[in-house]
């Protein structure tokens, strides 16, 4: 009962910090009737200036909704801050704004949406993952860990939120709970590549190899093409000396000599420098731009092994 309620201490004080993080609108935005155009990111609203007129906040949320689903998302959070201007305390409509914007990278826009919805529901569990991904990005991990952490107690299937602690686990080493976040996440969201991607380098972390390559092969079974999975894979073949297979899944995201030169790089890292030695040798005969940083690569291999 004490952690329930140190989360809630926590998370008041969050939404305060993410304020200066983000410069986002106050709720002066409220309380002086002013407009939530500030919030609007996209094409100019002049283009939506011959739309009907709507009656009511609900039928603007849903002319919104409509727009969101048909792929129109300018003009769906063109709506709902017509929505806003008849029910400003609607906190799911600023969610859905600040879930667009966050989508296309307005990231200000984003915070300013969820922090007004947070003014309106404390315990808006949308919002509060919304801010806590965004938090991640910023590297502010405590503060992004206690956000996630409140918008799955408000609201247990927020899969992106039991990824998001999985990372924050893994990066602190608590694997054990990584392991169990991802688990609640694929739960939710069984064919997703990059839940199972996560999961496996929280095995390869561990040095548990055949459970992440049977999680990253999940991964391009549902995804052929994800990068940071083939990148995974690439490395784990490469520390587990299956060459072949390393440079396989290297060289579907990366020219062949940038394949080696990685390569080359995990082997020194392990401290295997002939073997190491073997791919800078190769990155630099596979391409001529690859000729001065892979003899670089050389050189400093070859120093390490006459240190040994």
């Amino acid at each position: 009962m004490a952690y329930q309620h140190t989360k809630k201490v926590r998370g008041v004080c969050l939404v305060v910090t993410v304020l200066s993080l983000y410069g986002c609108a106050s709720s002066q935005t409220v309380e002086s009737g002013n407009s939530y155009t500030e919030l609007y990111e996209g094409t100019s609203e002049l283009t939506f200036s011959t739309l009907m007129p709507v009656e009511s906040a609900e039928e603007a949320i849903a002319r919104g909704d409509a727009a969101y689903r048909r792929g129109d998302v300018d003009e769906a959070v063109f709506e709902y801050i017509r929505s806003l201007e008849l029910d400003p305390d609607n906190a799911d409509t600023l969610y859905k704004i600040g879930a667009i914007n966050h989508h296309k990278g307005a990231n200000n826009k984003a915070a300013s949406a969820f922090r007004l919805a947070l003014e309106q529901d404390a315990s808006h569990p949308g919002a509060l993952e919304g801010l806590g991904l965004m938090m991640m990005k910023q590297r502010e991990y405590d503060q992004a860990r206690a956000m996630l952490e409140q918008a799955v107690a408000a609201d247990s299937k927020r899969w992106q939120a039991w990824n998001g602690l999985g990372i924050l686990a893994d990066l602190r080493g608590d694997f054990a709970s990584a392991l169990d976040y991802y688990d609640r996440a694929l739960a939710l969201s069984s064919r997703n590549a990059k839940l199972h991607n996560n999961l496996g380098y929280s095995y390869y972390l561990i040095g548990k190899w055949e459970r992440a390559e049977h999680q990253y092969h999940t991964a391009l079974g549902i995804s052929p093409r994800h990068e940071r999975t083939l990148r995974n894979l690439g490395q784990l073949y490469t520390r587990m000396e299956r060459y072949d297979e390393a440079l396989e899944a290297f060289a579907k995201v990366m020219g062949e000599a940038d394949a080696l030169n990685t390569m080359g790089y995990i082997r020194m890292a392990e401290g295997d420098y002939p073997q190491a030695e073997v791919f800078f040798t190769r990155a630099a005969k596979a391409s001529p731009s690859y000729h001065v940083t892979s003899n670089e690569n050389l050189e400093q291999v070859r120093r390490l092994i006459e240190r040994d």
